[in-house]
């Protein structure tokens, strides 16, 4: 039967895409089943109608069909994210982009992009890596503090050896301040460099999994194609 219309049949357009004509069989189906109060011979020619398409489909060879994608809502609150080629920290949303790929149907990718320095495959969030920031960041200004109140102390100690401080005094308050500041030093230095130990030690994990995205250049070279 040449002059029959399987599209037609199934009230959809020749340039439908697979998934609408999909959407659009199983409506037919389901509203025409036997089952249901649907007529039979009905039920059976959308049935043929859509096998028909399918291995027309099939037989002409791949085609790359675009596929509908829901647009994306904007999120609530967009978090920052961590460049590793330039430092920054940007609060924009990747790039995404819709791959085609021959016999496959179509990819939305969600690609990497820096909006300070352009890179497509650095900037990308990670749970655990702003967990152990946010972690380290604590501790750093706890040495931080600590460091400051050391710093304080000795300009205290230079005060006072610069106008109070004479030749008769003891040398045990003298003592205990040098004591007192090196202390400090030590105690503020530990968490700074515990800090930076971590962030090295998440970076380099989470930088050793990052450099298996695939940037533009591989995918089309696997056969994609914006």
């Amino acid at each position: 039967m040449p002059d029959v219309d399987y599209y037609a049949i199934l009230g959809v357009p020749e340039s439908v895409s697979d998934v609408e004509l999909r959407s659009a069989y199983r409506k037919l189906v389901r509203r025409a089943h036997p089952d249901s109060g649907g007529n039979v011979e009905t039920f059976q020619r959308i049935q043929s109608a859509y096998r028909k398409i399918r291995a027309a489909r099939a037989a002409s060879g791949p085609r790359a069909q675009r596929t509908t994608t829901a647009t994306r809502r904007r999120p609530d609150r967009w978090k920052r994210m961590i460049c590793w080629s330039c430092g920054m920290r940007t609060a924009r949303r990747p790039l995404v982009i819709v791959l085609t790929k021959l016999d496959e149907p179509d990819q939305q990718v969600g690609l990497p992009c820096c909006d300070w320095c352009w890179s497509q495959r650095v900037n990308v969030r990670d749970r655990r890596l702003v967990s152990a920031l946010q972690t380290a960041g604590a501790s750093s200004r706890a040495g931080f503090a600590l460091l400051v109140t050391a710093f304080l102390s000795l300009v205290t100690m230079i005060v006072y050896l610069r106008f109070f401080f004479t030749a008769a005094d003891s040398l045990v308050l003298l003592t205990l301040m040098w004591l007192i500041i090196i202390a400090l030093l030590c105690l503020g230095m530990v968490p700074i460099a515990r800090r930076a130990l971590e962030i090295r030690r998440t970076a380099l994990d989470f930088h050793q999994r990052l450099v298996d995205h695939p940037p533009i250049n591989k995918l089309l070279e696997l056969g994609y194609k914006l």
